[in-house]
């Protein structure tokens, strides 16, 4: 071989295995695993609280369908979505193209939102007779062997033997089942200390452990009966805000004072780290690392939202708006995007962005470590953004595609983003 088509060649193998391995990389962080009684997704332990959503995976559903959807999960709390499998012909041995690509549909959909799907592969659309079934299960092993970030459902007639068909051709996916399952579908609370996790099917457990997973049938009982069980302890007590703060005339214009200066009332500190915020001096301080961000107790769906912000050095911080209750905020809600970035040309990841979807026109934030004061105005589906006097963003999200399935409703986030931020004047004032 010519030496120099001999370097190309090496240098272009080189570069596919690069690409190769990055992108296995990126997909492994999704891969769900059992080991050790536990269900992990990458390295990271995961526990499936689901609603049975039927039709999500249908050919010819569409994306910005599919998006609310699991949006409204996510909204009262739910991290993954269950639905039916399509497209399998009528003796089982093969599933459509259209099946396929409406399941990896919903199953990107959802890792896009830091969610999962669970693929119930026997429902109304799967081979009734006992033969189908069992070539239908080898058909769907053989199929989906590679796609290892979906959740597995199996059961119905004679369960134990699908799964244990299903297991035998594909050792890396993730299995719910009856029997033979890497997860064990139940359909009363299980007792602790199992071998394997279990999978509540129809109702949600006592207490949201970890590892204490459930599907809930469809219907708006299910969305109703998991917000109830997500509420955080602060929810379940009335919250009055101190509004000493405001001037008389803003008192007299409907707004609220979500900080009152002195304490984090009104607000919740999400994860484990509960001293990550705190209060002092008329200030709002991410003081350290550790937390998942500091959010409002209440939900709200128009209003106008002001605050002023500062990060003392170059850093990432933002606001969420409309934020569920699980899942990826800023994919699910929006978010205004806070940087320590001035001077820097505009992006959609820029100060004043809606974050990853829209730039700003203009970097109007003011020089780092200086106080920026921000705006937010949402008479939903129009939002506009205001930054230190300068209108930002004005978007009407009905009339854009990526926005359209955003939550109109939700909770205020400040986010956790690894680097200091400071707050203070947080005011809301609900509109109609």
């Amino acid at each position: 071989m010519d030496p120099v088509i001999r370097r190309f060649a090496i240098r272009f193998a080189l570069l596919a295995l690069c690409v190769s391995t990055s992108v296995w990389a990126q997909d492994a962080k999704n891969f769900l695993d059992v080991g050790g009684g536990k269900l992990k997704r990458g390295s990271n332990e995961f526990t499936v609280r689901a609603i049975y959503a039927p039709e999500l995976g249908k050919p010819g559903a569409t994306a910005a369908d599919i998006a609310q959807t699991l949006n409204v999960i996510a909204k009262v709390g739910g991290n993954s979505a269950c639905f039916d499998l399509y497209g399998f012909n009528e003796s089982g041995g093969d599933i459509s193209s259209d099946g396929l690509s409406a399941l990896r549909q919903v199953r990107d959909l959802a890792a896009a939102r830091n969610m999962v799907a669970v693929v119930r592969v026997f429902g109304p659309h799967a081979p009734f007779s006992g033969r189908g079934r069992l070539e239908a299960a080898k058909t769907c092993a053989r199929l989906l062997k590679n796609d290892r970030d979906v959740l597995y459902l199996l059961e119905g007639d004679n369960a134990k033997r699908l799964a244990r068909e299903f297991k035998r051709r594909t050792v890396n996916l993730a299995v719910a089942s009856p029997e033979d399952g890497d997860l064990q579908v139940v359909t009363q609370p299980a007792p602790g200390n199992r071998k394997r996790p279990a999978l509540l099917l129809g109702a949600v457990p006592a207490e949201l452990a970890e590892q204490s997973h459930f599907i809930l049938p469809e219907g708006e009982e299910s969305y109703e009966i998991l917000d109830a069980a997500s509420a955080l302890i602060p929810e379940h007590y009335p919250w009055t805000p101190d509004n000493s703060s405001l001037t008389p005339e803003e008192r007299a214009e409907g707004w609220i004072a979500l900080f009152d200066g002195k304490t984090l009332n009104g607000w919740t500190v999400l994860g484990e780290k509960q001293d990550a915020w705190q209060a002092h001096d008329g200030i709002i301080e991410r003081v350290s690392a550790g937390s998942q961000g500091l959010r409002t107790i209440d939900r709200y769906g128009n209003f106008i939202l002001r605050w002023e912000w500062r990060l003392p050095r170059p850093g990432n911080n933002g606001v969420h708006i409309h934020a569920p209750r699980a899942g990826r905020a800023s994919r699910i809600g929006f978010e205004y995007q806070m940087l320590g970035d001035y001077g820097e040309a505009p992006n959609k990841n820029s100060t004043g962005s809606i974050y990853d979807v829209v730039a700003p026109p203009v970097n109007a934030s003011n020089p780092v470590g200086e106080w920026n004061a921000s705006e937010v105005v949402i008479e939903w589906p129009h939002v506009k953004y205001v930054l230190n006097g300068v209108t930002v963003q004005d978007v009407n999200f009905a009339e854009n595609e990526e926005l359209r399935p955003r939550l109109p409703e939700g909770f205020i986030v400040l986010t956790e983003h690894h680097d200091s931020v400071m707050y203070r004047n947080i005011k809301i004032k609900p509109l109609p």
